[in-house]
């Protein structure tokens, strides 16, 4: 699928865009050559993923590796090592930032700092602290550098055959991180249905849920087959609850609500209709692996991959890490 001139948009690529993207993204398709051949099992989850746009995988992760994210999670939030600056709900007046409410909250951490909604490192002086005063809706982690838990989920044989099984190459982990949500009086871009626009052709995300997931801690909830029907509830960034309600109504069978335990993976093509609820109680922990490529000479660096922890994967996984995010 590819953006349409308002970029905003998603459509159906053509005979030339998919010989565009054979040329820009040359490297992705010639690392094919690292993928393992697929089980049986895997294949079954590609074609469901083709269908439905997500799959769903309860309880995957391994008790042991959950419980060391869960608690290695637990000790980065305790030490601040979250993204800041950060929105502050307890900031957030109805009155003046009226237009950015109405504007789903949209803009980027720096953003909400000059708006006045956001607190930063010299605010925050305990986790406690943050969370009473600061009502934070979101506080989001980077776990690679510091987790060999993490970069195992992340990088699992398993998962990212499927993956490049469903997109047809090697694609890069582009991004990885971790949120945790609270309740918060505002709801937030991701909160909102959206399709995501940050790539022109492939994407897949894998999210890790670390908590368990109620109707009340805030489950991720997605349209089966909206990532192949464009012709509904496309052309802008947030829809209103309304607008998919009346298209896709609520509980229907194709509105699929993650209420899972702890340790389940779902596998998605997050062009398709999706958003997170925000949680009514306590929080909810998830973890995000992006994957898409990349085009050459990518100059952001979204993480820091350790170099001693690369140098001791398998060709097919260092395929999936670019190479300026190796530290």
């Amino acid at each position: 699928m590819l953006f349409a001139g308002d970029r905003l948009t998603v459509r159906k690529p053509g005979v030339l865009d998919r010989i565009q993207s054979r040329l820009v993204f040359h490297d992705s398709y010639a690392k094919r050559r690292h993928m393992p051949e697929l089980s049986r099992e895997q294949e079954q989850h590609v074609d469901t993923l083709r269908r439905d746009g997500c799959v769903l995988l309860p309880n995957y992760l391994p008790q042991p590796s959950l419980r060391r994210m869960q608690s290695e999670l637990d000790q980065a939030l305790h030490d601040l090592k979250f993204e800041m600056p950060c929105l502050a709900q307890s900031r957030v007046d109805p009155a003046r930032h009226a237009e950015l409410i109405d504007n789903f909250m949209y803009g980027t951490p720096a953003q909400m700092a000059h708006w006045g909604v956001a607190f930063d490192c010299a605010e925050a002086r305990s986790y406690e602290q943050v969370v009473a005063d600061f009502n934070p809706s979101t506080l989001t982690v980077y776990m690679l550098e510091h987790s060999a838990a993490y970069r195992e989920a992340w990088l699992d044989p398993y998962l990212l055959g499927i993956v490049c099984g469903y997109l047809g190459m090697v694609p890069k982990l582009s991004e990885a991180y971790v949120r945790r949500n609270f309740p918060a009086p505002y709801r937030t871009m991701n909160h909102f249905w959206h399709r995501d626009l940050n790539t022109p052709f492939h994407l897949l995300k894998i999210f890790f849920f670390l908590s368990d997931c109620s109707e009340h801690t805030g489950p991720h909830e997605f349209v089966l087959g909206s990532h192949r029907n464009l012709d509904a509830l496309n052309g802008k960034r947030y829809f209103t609850d309304a607008e998919v309600d009346a298209v896709y109504p609520p509980r229907g069978a194709q509105r699929a609500v993650s209420t899972v335990s702890a340790g389940t993976v779902v596998i998605e093509d997050t062009r398709g209709l999706h958003r997170a609820q925000l949680p009514q109680t306590g929080y909810r922990d998830l973890g995000y692996a992006v994957f898409m490529p990349l085009r050459p000479f990518y100059p952001y660096r979204n993480y820091a991959f350790p170099r001693a922890a690369f140098d001791g994967l398998s060709p097919f996984q260092r395929a999936l890490i670019p190479h300026n995010m190796v530290a």
